[in-house]
C-alpha cells in the first residue's frame, strides 16, 4: 500500500513526457508542412503579370541546360543579360534556351520593355548565380534577367521586372529579403546597370509595391 503512490507518480512522468514528445512531433511535422506549402511548391505559368503577356516555352528536358531538379524556392535573383546588340529581347533570349541555350547556364524568365519570357520551372533548378552545383543561388534561387538591347527601353523593362519580381513575391510568399543581385552569391557585377546607378534599392521598392497591390485584389 505504500508503494502505491510512487507508481501512480511515475505513471504521472510517463505521461508528462509523452505528452511533450508528442507536442515535439507535432511542431516538427507542422514546420515541415509550412515549408511544403510555403516552398516545395509547385511552379506557376502565369499568362500575363499585371498587365505584361508571358510566353512559355521551356528548355528541353534532359539538355545540359535543363538538370530536372525540383527544389525548394527560396530568392528571386536579379540578373542583366549583358547583351546590348539590337534584337536581343526576352524573345531572343527565350528561344535560345527553348532551343537548348548554350552550355549549362540557364534562368527562369526573361524581360523586356513589352513582354516576359518563361524557360524554366519555377520550381525546378536552373544554373544561373555561378555559385555552383550546390550554391544557395542556384539551388534555391529563380532567375531572372533584364534585357539591355539597345533598341529596348530599360526605364520599361526596369518596371516589367519589379512586375514580375512582386508576382513571383506574391504567389511564393517571399519578403523583399529574398530579392537578390548575382552580386549576393559571387561578387560579379550583375545587374551592372541597375548596380552602377544605385537602383537596388529602387528596384525592391518597386517590387514589394506590386506585391501589396496583389495581396490587396
Amino acid at each position: 500500500m505504500a508503494q502505491a503512490p510512487k507508481r501512480r507518480k511515475k505513471k504521472r512522468k510517463t505521461r508528462g513526457v509523452r505528452w511533450i514528445l508528442a507536442v515535439f512531433l507535432l511542431a516538427i511535422v507542422a514546420g515541415l508542412a509550412w515549408r511544403f506549402l510555403h516552398g516545395r511548391v509547385e511552379g506557376q505559368y502565369p499568362e500575363d503579370v499585371l498587365g505584361v503577356p508571358v510566353y512559355t516555352e521551356l528548355a528541353p528536358e534532359g539538355g545540359d541546360n535543363r538538370p530536372g531538379t525540383k527544389r525548394e524556392i527560396r530568392y528571386i535573383v536579379i540578373h542583366e543579360t549583358g547583351n546590348p546588340a539590337e534584337g536581343a529581347d526576352a524573345a531572343a533570349h527565350g528561344r535560345l534556351q527553348a532551343n537548348g541555350g548554350e552550355g549549362k547556364t540557364g534562368w527562369h524568365y526573361t524581360v523586356d520593355d513589352h513582354e516576359i519570357w518563361h524557360s524554366f520551372p519555377d520550381d525546378e533548378v536552373a544554373y544561373h548565380a555561378g555559385d555552383g552545383r550546390d550554391g544557395d543561388g542556384n539551388l534555391y534561387g529563380i532567375g531572372v534577367e533584364l534585357c539591355v538591347n539597345a533598341d529596348g527601353d530599360f526605364e520599361k523593362t526596369f518596371d516589367n521586372a519589379a512586375k514580375l519580381t512582386g508576382w513571383l513575391m506574391h504567389t511564393y510568399h517571399l519578403s523583399q529579403d529574398a530579392i537578390k543581385e548575382h552580386y549576393d552569391f559571387t561578387g560579379k557585377n550583375c545587374p551592372q546597370t541597375i548596380r552602377e546607378t544605385g537602383r537596388m534599392a529602387e528596384f525592391i521598392e518597386k517590387a514589394q509595391a506590386y506585391a501589396d497591390a496583389l495581396e490587396e485584389q
